[in-house]
C-alpha cells in the first residue's frame, strides 16, 4: 500500500483542495485541468494522499509503465513567485472488491487489518479497494521500482493476501 509519509510535514501544497470538490471533478467526464497556486520553499513530494491520491510525474510514469490504461487528470501546481509550474496527477486506478473474509475490522466498522483476496486481485497491479479506503494498492514489482527511484514524500505497507500462495505454504 502507497501512503504519504508523514513525516514530512512541509510540502508544497495548496489550501485551496477540497476533497469534495477533487473528486466530483475527477469522476467528471470533462477533459479539463486543475491548477492550484502555491508559494513558498516547500519540497515537491512524489505522492500526495490528502484530501484526493495526486502523484509526481515521475510517479505516472511507473504507473503507466505496470499498468497500461489507467484514469488520469492533470493538476498543475503553478508557483507565481518562481515563475514555475509542475504537473502532478489525480490518481484514479480501478477499485476492486477483493478483500478477503480473514480481513479485520475495527468496532466502529472501520478496516483494522486488510488481506487481499490474491483471486479478486487477479492480475492488477495498481488499484484501490472498493468500499473500505482511498489507499492506492501496488503489487511487489510496482513497489520495487518505486523504491528503486528514491522518490520523496511516500512510504510503502505491505499488505497481506489470502490465497493459492498462502495455500501452498500450509500444505507443505
Amino acid at each position: 500500500m502507497i501512503q504519504q509519509d508523514n513525516r514530512i510535514t512541509e510540502y508544497m501544497h495548496s489550501e485551496e483542495m477540497n476533497r469534495r470538490q477533487l473528486l466530483e471533478w475527477a469522476a467528471s467526464a470533462e477533459d479539463s485541468i486543475l491548477q492550484f497556486y502555491v508559494s513558498g520553499d516547500a519540497d515537491y513530494i512524489d505522492f500526495i494522499e490528502h484530501p484526493v491520491s495526486i502523484v509526481s510525474e515521475q510517479l505516472k510514469e511507473i504507473f503507466d509503465i505496470y499498468q497500461a490504461g489507467l484514469s488520469w487528470k492533470l493538476v498543475v501546481f503553478a508557483d507565481m513567485q518562481r515563475m514555475q509550474q509542475t504537473r502532478y496527477w489525480l490518481a484514479n486506478p480501478p477499485s476492486l472488491k477483493c478483500l478477503s473474509p480473514l480481513s479485520e475490522y475495527h468496532r466502529d466498522g472501520t478496516l483494522r487489518k486488510i488481506i487481499l483476496d490474491e483471486y479478486a486481485v487477479e492480475k492488477h497491479k495498481i488499484f484501490r479497494i472498493q468500499n473500505a479506503n482511498h489507499h492506492i494498492i501496488v503489487d511487489l514489482d510496482v513497489a520495487e521500482c518505486i523504491l528503486k527511484f528514491n522518490l520523496a514524500g511516500l512510504k510503502l505497507q505491505k499488505v497481506d493476501t489470502e490465497g493459492p500462495s498462502i495455500q501452498r505454504r500450509v500444505q507443505e
